[in-house]
């Protein structure tokens, strides 16, 4: 389907949205969220200039924001777009765990980044999986981590939680940048301790924004050995941890600056999802 008629179909759930109640309006937001997006990702393919690929849930789409625009993914690209002509292609999809990236976002992140190299790359997820208590989230978890590229960014969801699934899968986050030199961006809490909190609960225009600065910061920030933190509270890996961390062999590239990783043939498990072969190149995004 071409760009236009993704428009005009994503204006017609737009509408029917606004006046239908509860579900069924969330529902039509999130059609016409992913019509929106799939119209703006055939728009960036077709245009130039730094490129950011966005793996992620219902988050990065920009659901519960009032537009799409007003999601994190927008707000974000609208203030990189001040600094230099980047576009924003989004794979990602609502209600997404960390096994959809892994089984689907990745192997269409490594087929994109064959055709166009991405400047940066973020993957913000596991909110589904705590809000639903996934078993095994935090080894699907790990296998999506190590195979972004250095470079990309990742979030955290519990800030300050000291126990709970969130604080687990947080801790999984920090271990995983700091071997493989991702930019973690501190996220406002959405969870407490034992996985309580508002992380079933959209956000709304005001989270996004927060969303959006986190994120920001994240990219402005360098990615390190040991993954830095706002809150000196939370756990770190320590650099000598990180260093002793076994090497993982390089691999192959292609001849774009972005490298292809080996996708899976077919969804993996959730009790044991299979891992990418290999993993893009370092993204690093365009200086001011």
């Amino acid at each position: 389907m071409r760009a236009a008629a993704r428009r005009v179909k994503a204006g017609g759930e737009r509408f029917l949205g606004g006046v239908l109640p509860g579900a069924s309006a969330r529902r039509l937001q999130i059609r016409a969220f992913a019509d929106d997006w799939a119209a703006a990702n055939l728009d960036a393919r077709q245009t130039t200039g730094p490129l950011w690929i966005v793996l992620g849930d219902s988050a990065a789409q920009g659901i519960g924001a009032t537009r799409r625009d007003a999601g994190y993914v927008g707000v974000v690209h609208e203030l990189l777009r001040h600094r230099d002509a980047w576009r924003v292609i989004n794979l990602s999809r609502a209600g997404a765990g960390a096994a959809d990236v892994l089984a689907h976002q990745l192997p269409e992140l490594v087929a994109l980044a064959g055709e166009q190299p991405a400047a940066l790359v973020s993957c913000i997820v596991g909110a589904e999986d705590i809000a639903r208590r996934v078993p095994g989230a935090d080894v699907t978890l790990r296998q999506v981590l190590s195979a972004l590229p250095s470079g990309a960014v990742v979030g955290t969801f519990a800030r300050g939680a000291r126990g709970g699934p969130a604080a687990a899968l947080d801790a999984v986050t920090r271990e995983e940048a700091a071997k493989h030199r991702l930019r973690v961006a501190e996220l406002p809490p959405r969870f407490g301790p034992g996985g309580r909190g508002r992380g079933g609960a959209l956000l709304g225009d005001v989270e996004h924004a927060a969303w959006a600065r986190a994120v920001i910061a994240a990219i402005d920030g360098p990615p390190a050995e040991v993954a830095p933190s706002t809150d000196p509270e939370l756990p770190v890996v320590p650099a000598a941890a990180a260093k002793a961390a076994p090497s993982k062999a390089a691999p192959s590239k292609p001849a774009s600056s972005t490298a292809t990783a080996a996708s899976s043939e077919s969804a993996p498990s959730e009790s044991a999802p299979s891992k990418p072969a290999s993993k893009p190149a370092s993204t690093e995004p365009a200086e001011d």
